[in-house]
């Protein structure tokens, strides 16, 4: 089941719902019969199925083949409290960006509306609004709409009202990647009069191999937004970049025979100005980065308007395991932990472990008038409102002060097992000159032949999650997921130089595995641990100079949100 649209308030009173919907399979975990599946929400942890399943389905000429991804269209007081919903609607398959020439009109643009408050749905008598991709144009793919105000453009444009526009992402044949930009009438939604697109960057772009994700070769799920932090703000798009080139780590990694390869494709980001280029609207890249190192894709989003954060949700898909595995389980796919996104500004940097500030191209250098560097970058962490599943645990451990590795050589110290497969990590770690790595081994065995790591590497400035140990199955892809990272050293007028710390922070949920790292990580992927009862162990270590780590605080919190114990396990506190 993919999350492949964005969540909308329709409302400005938290006592109405959040509406979600994903598209999905309503008969089975193989891919089919793309429907819509209808959630809500009051406090984006606890979600409720609406009364009509599916709330959409491929019943129409112009949708007989799947209706794909959408989005809800802002309410305003005009609309009397009706919503509004675009979606894909796809007439003929098979397509794809590998596969030219991209068959023409393959998906169009309709819409649909409730008055019930999103309980049922009818489907437009003007459908489909837009047949298919602007006219003289050889897409590699068009799809995936979002729609939102967006001022900055607005302010570009010389327009003076709350202007909406609207996104449908894909590529040109022979070009590269885009998203396409239309104006949308806000008292007519059903008019899409198209500008431009948006983007104009060469096939397979990578700004850096080691910083950058790379861009592909055509795009899904386009998202444009403007985050600010204090004075600044910047143009952002988050991205899911389909394409030809794999990371190295998975294609050097050999699969079981009973798997197939992943699908290429990566959740990156970006950021730039908003330029006019004669008739036309661009914006022009300046730096970017990937949004999620692990498995997760087709991320999308809204404002939240009582905080005004930007939220996103993402898809952890099942490809890592074959589909009779997924049978067995009774489901493929899942939504992440709801993220928040935001501009992120490091102030007085001087440098980072090992890179050059110069190299990483997914910040933003910034001289002050003082002579020092502020970074700007894209910022991720769990919403705030995750924090309150702890609250009803089964189970809370906390260690301070733990110094790793110990002069006798041993370079882990057991934490806890855990006694559900539902449980946080927190942690806070110090790292001084002669530290290689530090992390943690999870769902371990009692012997750690069975073992999933979690270890940052500030040789190599890298986060892994080392998969390659975490189980004994034999239908499942065990490869490593990894991605940049790095600390940085301040340098503050009244403190002196300063090491930043890492603050890590891992999600357990059954077979997901999410990491978060300073603010400025993320990472989710699917790890299929066996029998979970007897690989429960939590273990933190590090390697380098004695006493080179020092755990500062290690919180675990076991059984979120109530979640009831799989049996006796003892405890070590």
């Amino acid at each position: 089941m993919r999350p492949r649209i964005r969540p909308k308030y329709w409302a400005v009173s938290r006592l109405l719902p959040i509406h979600f919907i994903t598209i999905g399979n309503p008969h089975g975990t193989d891919w089919g019969n793309m429907s819509w599946v209808h959630v809500a929400s009051k406090d984006l942890l606890t979600w409720k199925r609406m009364p009509a399943q599916p709330a959409l389905r491929p019943d129409k000429e112009y949708d007989q083949d799947g209706v794909f991804t959408g989005c809800f269209a802002p309410v305003t007081d005009a609309n009397n409290g009706q919503l509004t919903v675009f979606y894909s609607s796809v007439s003929k398959l098979p397509f794809h960006w590998s596969t030219r020439p991209y068959p023409r009109n393959a998906a169009g643009l309709s819409l649909a509306t409730s008055d019930d408050g999103g309980s049922t749905w009818a489907k437009s008598p003007e459908n489909p609004i837009l047949r298919g991709e602007p006219q003289g144009v050889e897409v590699t793919g068009f799809r995936d709409p979002y729609i939102a105000n967006w001022p900055a453009l607005d302010r570009l444009r010389g327009k003076s009202g709350k202007s909406l526009y609207g996104l449908v992402s894909g590529g040109i044949a022979g070009s590269g990647p885009t998203t396409f930009l239309y104006e949308i009438q806000p008292n007519f939604l059903g008019q899409w009069d198209y500008l431009n697109s948006l983007v104009d960057l060469p096939i397979s772009y990578q700004p850096s191999k080691k910083w950058g994700g790379n861009y592909g070769i055509n795009w899904e799920c386009t998202n444009f937004m403007t985050l600010e932090s204090n004075s600044i703000s910047r143009e952002f798009l988050i991205i899911g970049a389909e394409g030809e080139v794999e990371r190295d780590h998975i294609n050097n990694t050999a699969l079981p025979g009973v798997t197939s390869p992943r699908t290429v494709r990566q959740q990156v980001w970006m950021s730039g100005n908003l330029v006019q280029k004669g008739d036309s609207i661009k914006l022009q890249f300046k730096f970017g980065g990937i949004l999620d190192h692990g498995s997760y894709y087709a991320a999308n989003s809204f404002l939240e308007p009582l905080s005004n954060r930007r939220i996103v949700h993402g898809w952890i898909p099942e490809e890592d395991c074959t589909d009779g595995h997924a049978r067995r389980k009774g489901w493929n796919g899942a939504l992440s932990i709801p993220r928040e996104v935001f501009l992120l500004s490091i102030p007085n940097v001087v440098s980072a472990l090992n890179s050059q500030i110069s190299e990483i191209t997914c910040v933003e250098r910034q001289l002050e008038p003082n002579g020092s560097t502020t970074l700007h970058t894209l910022g991720v962490r769990p919403i705030s409102e995750m924090s309150r599943l702890r609250n009803n645990c089964f189970w809370f451990y906390e260690r301070n002060r733990t110094f790793l590795p110990k002069p006798n050589s041993i370079q882990q110290e057991h934490l806890a097992f855990t006694t559900t497969p539902t449980w946080e990590l927190e942690a806070t770690i110090s790292v001084t000159t002669g530290c290689e790595t530090v992390g943690f081994y999870l769902r371990h065995s009692k012997d750690f032949s069975i073992r999933t790591t979690v270890l940052f590497s500030l040789l190599t400035e890298t986060i892994t999650v080392d998969r390659s140990a975490s189980t004994s199955y034999s239908d499942v892809k065990r490869f490593p997921e990894k991605g940049p990272f790095t600390l940085f050293k301040t340098r503050d007028p009244s403190m002196g130089e300063e090491q930043e710390q890492l603050r890590i922070r891992i999600i357990s949920d059954g077979d997901i595995l999410e990491v978060y790292a300073n603010d400025r990580f993320a990472l989710a992927t699917m790890v299929y641990t066996c029998d979970y009862k007897g690989n429960n162990g939590i273990a933190a270590f590090a390697s380098g100079l004695d006493n080179s780590a020092i755990f500062e605080k290690i919180s675990i919190w076991d059984g979120l949100n109530g979640m009831e114990p799989l049996g006796h396990v003892q405890l070590k506190n």
